[in-house]
């Protein structure tokens, strides 16, 4: 086995010394990056059962170290807690072979595997659904986790385990600044984020020079002022009268029980789960619109104007509020778009209605085109225009 790890080192090292990315066509650096990413995936792999296997024979002792992902991580220059969840991927592997095969077959990277290795451990069943949500990236995924733990979890029971699973870290990092890492039950965090969407949308309205900061830095200035009071002219609104709105979408027959059954929904459109108790409680309150499904379907209400009705941007806000091109899970600032344009007798509906991130809307814009919606995740191909595409 050495050998051969020797031999592999050794024609890498080869190949570092003469790898020129800049002498790469649009082509081969598409290529190289897809080759060099199934390397790095094998390794991660390998790396973390290597550390399991450390910590199970307390190699780290001899080497005079506390515990085996302290010794790794100062081996590969890499953050502890990184490599301790190496450690508790590599064992969950053990009782999920087609995971563990994806693993070795350089499919998954590190972040994936632990993702997978987590939920499917809770939920087997649901090992091959997430193995197939992971090929559209990690925010697929991640919704893919977060419905598969729901699968399996009654509401009382998860809202406790999320309750204790809340926390704010903060640290300093290396360019001085304050950063932190925070969790909070779905609940609590769709109203935290429909605050700060909101005062960070007033912070931008009322910027007056001339140019614009990220989304993100009015989202850090939405928090200052919420914390710190009003430091920038944009009123701030007392935490006893958010003036924010959280979607909720729950099927008729689940708010009438007062739970969900199979194949019924009760949740925050890109957030999760939630409690249907909570939502009935809640229904009427300034925060929550409760979209309910029974009656007028909103995704085929249409209109003859450019004017949006409420009913189809209620659908468009709750469809998932994501960039509709496909492999783009942008969230952040969204644009609407008709697919079709209006000015040549495209309608005014959910079904010729999207939300395009800048870029992608700059390109559209450009004559780029919109292929038709998947049928299970309504994204959409981004076209060159015809000029183009040889």
């Amino acid at each position: 086995m050495f050998a051969s790890l020797a031999s592999s080192r050794n024609l890498l090292d080869d190949v570092a010394r003469t790898f020129d990315a800049s002498s790469l066509s649009a082509e081969a650096a598409l290529r190289a990056v897809d080759e060099l990413g199934a390397i790095r995936r094998v390794v991660d792999g390998m790396l973390a059962k290597t550390a399991k296997r450390i910590e199970e024979t307390h190699a780290h002792v001899r080497a005079g170290e506390r515990n085996a992902a302290t010794l790794v991580a100062r081996t590969i220059g890499v953050g502890t807690g990184e490599v301790r969840a190496a450690i508790e991927t590599a064992s969950k592997l053990e009782r999920l072979p087609a995971t563990d095969a994806a693993v070795r077959g350089g499919r998954l990277s590190a972040r994936a595997a632990q993702m997978i290795a987590e939920t499917a451990t809770a939920n087997p069943a649901a090992e091959a659904k997430l193995l197939a949500s992971a090929q559209g990236g990690l925010v697929s995924l991640r919704d893919a986790c977060v419905g598969a733990r729901a699968e399996v979890e009654d509401h009382a029971t998860r809202a406790k385990r999320q309750r204790t699973l809340r926390e704010w870290h903060s640290w300093t990092d290396t360019d001085g600044m304050i950063a932190g890492r925070y969790r909070f039950t779905p609940e609590v965090g769709g109203r935290i984020i429909a605050a700060i969407e909101a005062q960070k949308q007033r912070i931008f309205r009322a910027h007056k020079s001339g140019t614009h900061e990220s989304l993100a830095a009015y989202a850090a200035d939405a928090v200052e002022s919420f914390i710190l009071g009003n430091t920038f002219d944009v009123p701030v609104v007392a935490s006893k009268g958010v003036n924010a709105v959280v979607h909720v979408v729950v099927d008729h027959g689940a708010l009438v029980r007062g739970g969900t059954a199979d194949g019924e929904v009760c949740e925050i459109p890109g957030v999760g789960p939630v409690d249907v108790a909570w939502v009935k409680e809640l229904l009427g309150s300034a925060f929550v619109t409760a979209v309910v499904k029974k009656g007028k379907d909103i995704l085929t209400v249409a209109h003859l104007g450019r004017h949006v009705p409420a009913e189809v941007m209620t659908a468009l806000v709750v469809s998932g509020r994501e960039c509709d091109v496909d492999a783009c899970h942008q969230r952040g600032y969204l644009e609407r778009d008709h697919v079709h344009e209006h000015a040549r007798g495209g309608s005014t509906s959910f079904a010729n209605l999207c939300w395009l991130c800048y870029a992608h809307h700059r390109l559209k814009s450009g004559g780029w085109q919109l292929g038709p919606p998947d049928p299970a995740t309504r994204k959409r191909k981004l076209r060159p225009p015809p000029a183009r595409a040889a």
